[in-house]
């Protein structure tokens, strides 16, 4: 199809209709897509590819897939590649498809929290990161591609009220196994009930009522269970305040993944200190960061942590031994329940260490 290799200076020239992404991103001119691979020739790859990671952070490279496809193929015809797992996770991709529209801007209530879309990508904040203005020949290379925020509202702004749909409503349903009977420890039942009360929360989520939400919900779900599993069992408890490490973060992090940058860590630090749990992240090496844009597990060159969260507890926790606590009823549960001890603990199923 795209045989006609296309020289550096001329890859914003359109040959092919623009295609826009369920979130906003501009696919036909995406470096990671099929499309832009095809249009470049191999030998300018290299340098086009370090002119994207300066402004992005990210360097794309070709891979043997040779490029996304694209968040509107259906799931029936995408890859089998790995890779093309992002898309069939992808929330704001699942909401468009089950709301038939094209993306978020036909959506009644764009701009949403649970869109992936961002404003990491606008001119403004591309141009401070790299110390001066953008000119506008570089904004349409390489910025305007993510900027999607701002393509969304632009598709918004040429909308007419009838081209604009309600989202179909859905609800969460709850997974929470009830005790047979209560725990006659009042500092084993302090843990808990504000188990219970994350747990019975919608984590820092407006419009869980549709399927972004509920697919935010879901992901920051399953990586608090598991957040609070590790330090629970793995974390350093002293006095009243509890640290763990990246390594053992990293050891013990199955099946999740954890957060790449600290304004991911943050999001769950802000949904924690709700519930009186305060984590606070001590970076230990000026190279946090692999070249690809993600957090280190180490200091490169050694075996020692590259970061540390330490956390402590509002005083109505702390007298409770809250930690200390918790260690003990994780403890106990994979005791009692082996392998399926988590599986366990994400439901608050604690009956086997009650029986």
């Amino acid at each position: 199809m795209f045989k006609n290799k296309m020289n550096l200076n001329n890859i914003s020239e359109k040959f092919m209709e623009q295609i826009i992404s369920r979130c906003g991103n501009i696919c036909s001119d995406c470096p990671w897509s099929y499309f832009m691979r095809n249009k470049i020739a191999k030998e300018q790859w290299e340098e086009y590819s370090r002119e994207v990671k300066k402004y992005t952070g990210y360097k794309p490279v070709k891979y043997e897939w040779e490029g996304c496809v694209g968040c509107h193929t259906p799931n029936e015809k995408l890859p089998k590649h790995p890779f093309f797992n992002f898309l069939r996770k992808c929330r704001t991709r699942k909401c468009g498809s089950t709301n038939d529209v094209n993306n978020c801007a036909y959506c009644s209530r764009f701009p949403c929290m649970n869109t992936v879309a961002n404003e990491n990508f606008t001119r403004e904040r591309i141009s401070e990161k790299i110390g001066h203005n953008i000119d506008d020949k570089t904004y349409d290379r390489f910025i305007k591609v993510f900027d999607s925020k701002t393509n969304l509202k632009k598709i918004r702004n040429n909308l007419s009220k009838d081209q604009i749909k309600d989202p179909k409503p859905i609800s969460k349903k709850s997974e929470i196994v009830k005790l047979k009977e209560g725990f006659k420890s009042q500092e084993y039942s302090k843990v808990y009930k504000k188990l219970l009360e994350i747990a019975n929360s919608n984590l820092g989520i407006i419009g869980i009522d549709t399927i972004s939400g509920l697919e935010n919900f879901k992901l920051r779900e399953k990586f608090l269970w598991r957040f609070i599993w590790i330090f629970g069992l793995f974390g350093k408890i002293k006095d009243k305040s509890l640290s763990i490490d990246s390594l053992t973060l990293y050891e013990n992090r199955k099946p999740i993944s954890l957060p790449s940058n600290e304004d991911q860590w943050k999001t769950y630090f802000d949904i924690l200190a709700e519930f009186g749990i305060k984590v606070e992240l001590e970076i230990k090496t000026d190279k946090l960061y692999t070249p690809g844009g993600y957090m280190r597990a180490k200091i490169p060159r050694t075996n020692e942590a590259a970061y540390i969260l330490k956390i402590n507890l509002d005083p109505d926790l702390e007298k409770y031994q809250y930690f200390n606590v918790l260690n003990k009823i994780l403890s106990e549960l994979r005791i009692k329940t082996g392998k399926r001890a988590f599986n366990h603990f994400k439901k608050l199923n604690f009956n086997p260490i009650l029986s």
